[in-house]
C-alpha cells in the first residue's frame, strides 16, 4: 500500500515589532506525486485540511488558505479542490501579551493525503518556529538538504574555504583554545606572531586603502631625496603609527581598569570620534586640492626645501596616526584570535600584542624606506603628481562619505544630514584659513585661524549636533531591540534566545557585526545576504542570529569575549541541543565552510 512521507512544515513570523497586525507565515511542501485537500472538501467523505496554531500571550486570527487547485480525480470520479508542492497559510496576530513568547509557538496541520489512486486516512504534522514538523525523521532531511545546500556555492568557494582555513584556521571553542595556548611561552609566541601578521594584512583591508595611496603619493614625493632622509621618513611614520596604538593599548586598559568593556574598534561606537574623523579627513582633502596649508614660521621654513614643507616630519607621523584611526573598524584574518587574547592579559602583555600589530601595520613602510630603489619605477616628480594629489584628495572624500553612511545606519537621515553638515562646515572653514593666513603672512593668523575653527566646530558638536544624535540614535536603537526578527530574516540576539533554540534542538549562526565594520560587510555581501547561503541554513534548519555591535552593548561584548575575540566581525555556531558547545569560525566565510561546520557538529 503506497504512504505518503509526512510534509515539510515550518513557521516564521513577519519582521520587525510583534504586534496587532502582524502575521504567522506557515510553509507546507507535499511530496511529488501526492495532494491534498484543500481546507474546503469538495465532497463529505473528504478530510479537508485545518491549521491548529497557539503560543504563549499572543492570540491568532482566522487563518488565510491560498487559492485551491480545481484537479480532477479519476479514482474518485470528481473535481477535487487540493493543494500540492509548496504552499504557504497566513495567520494574522490580533492582540499581543506583555508576557508574550514566540518561541513557544507550535502549530499542527491536519491533512489528508491523496495521489491518483487511493487516499490515505486523515494525519497530522506539528512544528514549530523555523522548524520542520516533529514527526520527520531530522536525520534524514539533513543528509537530504547538504547536497542542496553545497551545489549552491561554487568551486571558487571551495577553494576560498581552504585558503581561508590556512590564512585563519577554524578555532572551536575558542576560549579554552586561546587559554591552552597561553599555558607556555610557545604559545603566546605564536598569538604575538598572529597579532604581527594580522598587522601586515591590515594594509590590503578597504579601511586603510586611502591612507595608504595617501603614504605612497608621499614616498613618490620624497623618492629623489636622501637615504637617511627617507629613512627617518618612515621611521617617523612607523613611530606615528605605534604612538597610536599604545594610545588605543592605554585607553583600553583604563576602560579595563574602570570595570569597563574594551573591543577593537570600538571608538567608532563613539559619535564623537566619528565627527572628529570626519572633521580631519574634510579638512586634510581640501589640503590636497590646494585651498588650504598648514606651514611653519620663517626660521624653521627656511631650513627646509620645498619637499620638506609639503611632506615633513609632522606629516609623516600624523599619516601613521591616521591609518591606525581607519584601520580599527576592520579586523583582518589572524588579528581577530590575538587581539581577543591581547583584551584579556595583563596590561603589559596588552602593550606587547598592540605593538606587535603597529610593526606590522608598519612594516611595508620601513622596507620601502629602507630600500628606496622600488620607488624607481614610478616617473620622477613632476606635473602629473599634482593631479594625482587631487585624486588622493577625492580618496580621502569618499572615505567620509563611507562615514556618513556608518551614520545612515545607526541614525538615518536625520544623523546624515548632522553629520554631512559638520563635513560643510569643515571645508568652509579650510577656505576660510586659505584666506585669513596663506603661507607668508604673520605665523599668529594660522594659529588663531586654525583654533578659532577648532573652538567653533567643539560648540556645534556639545551645543547642537550631538545631542540631537544622540537622541535620534537611542530613538532607533530602542526601536530594533524590541524586534524579534530583522526585515531579512535575522533574529536579533540575546544570551536566553540561544538557550531557547537549544531546547528546541535548533543549530544557530551566530553573526556579530557592526554598521562600521568593513570586513563585516565585505562578509555579508559575499556570503552572509546571499540567497544560497539563506537557502542552504533554512534548509539545515538553523536559525540566524545577529548580535549588533554598532553601539556596546554588555551582552554582545560577552559573546565577543566568549569567543575568543576583541572584536567584530566574530561568527560562531551552537550545535543543536547543546548552547554550551560554541564552534568560532575565522574571519573569511564561504557557504561550503560553514555548511560543513554545521553537518558535521550535529
Amino acid at each position: 500500500m503506497n504512504n505518503m512521507p509526512p510534509p515539510e512544515a515550518s513557521l516564521h513570523y513577519s519582521a520587525g515589532t510583534l504586534e496587532k497586525g502582524s502575521s504567522v507565515t506557515v510553509d507546507i511542501t507535499i511530496p511529488d506525486k501526492w495532494h491534498v485537500n484543500a481546507n474546503i472538501a469538495a465532497d463529505e467523505f473528504l478530510k479537508p485540511s485545518s491549521i491548529e496554531i497557539s503560543a504563549q500571550g499572543i492570540h491568532f486570527g482566522e487563518p488565510k488558505w491560498p487559492e485551491p487547485i480545481k484537479e480532477y480525480s479519476e479514482a474518485l470520479d470528481l473535481e477535487n479542490l487540493v493543494f500540492k508542492g509548496h504552499f504557504q497559510i497566513s495567520l494574522p496576530i490580533d492582540s499581543v501579551d506583555a508576557d508574550y513568547d514566540s518561541l513557544t509557538t507550535q502549530a499542527t496541520f491536519h491533512y489528508q493525503a491523496c495521489d491518483n489512486s487511493i487516499c490515505l486516512a486523515p494525519s497530522q504534522v506539528t512544528f514549530g518556529v523555523g522548524s520542520v514538523g516533529f514527526n520527520n525523521k531530522r536525520a534524514s532531511r539533513d543528509d537530504a538538504a547538504v547536497p542542496a545546500a553545497k551545489s549552491a556555492t561554487s568551486s571558487t568557494g571551495k577553494t576560498a574555504e581552504k585558503a581561508a582555513e590556512n590564512a585563519a584556521g577554524n578555532v572551536v571553542n575558542a576560549p579554552s583554545a586561546a587559554g591552552n595556548a597561553t599555558e607556555g611561552a610557545a604559545g603566546t609566541f605564536v598569538l604575538l606572531l598572529s597579532a604581527l601578521f594580522g598587522g601586515l594584512i591590515l594594509n590590503l583591508m578597504p579601511c586603510v586603502l586611502p591612507v595608504l595611496s595617501l603614504k605612497l603619493f608621499s614616498l613618490i614625493k620624497q623618492s629623489r631625496e636622501s637615504r637617511r632622509r627617507l629613512l627617518m621618513l618612515g621611521a617617523t611614520t612607523t613611530l606615528g603609527i605605534l604612538v597610536s596604538f599604545w594610545t588605543l593599548a592605554g585607553v583600553v586598559a583604563a576602560v579595563k581598569a574602570g570595570g569597563g568593556n574594551a573591543g577593537w574598534g570600538m571608538q567608532f561606537q563613539s559619535a564623537g570620534f566619528i565627527a572628529f574623523m570626519v572633521v580631519i579627513l574634510s579638512a586634510f582633502a581640501m589640503s590636497f586640492f590646494g585651498v588650504f596649508e598648514i606651514w611653519l614660521p620663517g626660521s624653521a621654513t627656511t631650513k627646509m626645501d620645498k619637499a620638506g614643507r609639503k611632506q615633513g616630519f609632522w606629516g609623516a607621523f600624523f599619516t601613521g596616526a591616521l591609518l591606525v584611526l581607519l584601520s580599527t573598524p576592520c579586523s583582518a584574518p589572524f588579528l581577530g584570535t590575538a587581539m581577543g587574547f591581547a583584551f584579556t592579559a595583563s596590561t603589559p602583555v596588552l602593550f606587547l600584542f598592540f605593538t606587535a600589530a603597529g610593526v606590522g601595520l608598519a612594516l611595508p613602510y620601513m622596507l620601502v624606506s629602507a630600500f628606496p630603489k622600488v620607488l624607481k619605477v614610478f616617473p620622477k616628480p613632476g606635473a602629473w603628481m599634482v593631479t594625482l594629489q587631487k585624486i588622493m584628495g577625492v580618496l580621502l572624500l569618499g572615505t567620509v562619505v563611507w562615514l556618513l553612511w556608518v551614520v545612515h545606519e545607526q541614525a538615518g537621515n536625520v544623523g546624515v544630514g548632522i553629520f554631512a553638515a559638520i563635513s560643510l562646515l569643515s571645508i568652509a572653514m579650510s577656505f576660510a584659513i586659505g584666506n585669513i593666513a596663506p603661507p607668508g603672512v604673520a605665523f599668529s593668523r594660522e594659529v588663531l585661524s586654525v583654533g578659532g575653527s577648532v573652538v567653533i566646530l567643539a560648540v556645534i558638536w556639545f551645543a547642537f549636533a550631538s545631542p540631537k544624535f544622540e537622541a535620534e540614535v537611542d530613538a532607533i536603537f530602542k526601536a530594533r531591540s524590541v524586534q524579534l526578527v530583522t526585515e531579512d530574516g535575522w533574529y536579533r540576539y540575546t544570551p536566553e534566545l540561544i538557550e531557547e533554540f537549544a531546547k528546541s534542538g535548533r543549530t544557530v549562526f551566530i553573526d556579530a557585526t557592526a554598521d562600521w565594520c568593513l570586513t563585516c560587510k565585505a562578509n555579508e555581501a559575499a556570503v552572509l545576504n546571499r540567497d544560497d547561503f539563506k537557502h542552504a541554513m533554512d534548509s539545515l534548519n538553523v536559525a540566524r542570529v545577529k548580535a549588533d555591535w554598532t553601539r556596546e552593548t554588555p551582552e554582545v561584548t560577552a559573546l565577543l569575549r566568549s569567543m575568543g575575540k576583541s572584536g567584530v566581525p566574530a561568527y560562531a555556531i551552537y550545535p543543536a541541543g547543546d548552547a554550551s558547545k560554541q564552534i568560532v569560525l575565522p574571519e573569511l566565510l564561504t557557504t561550503d565552510a560553514i555548511v560543513e561546520k554545521i553537518v558535521t557538529s550535529n
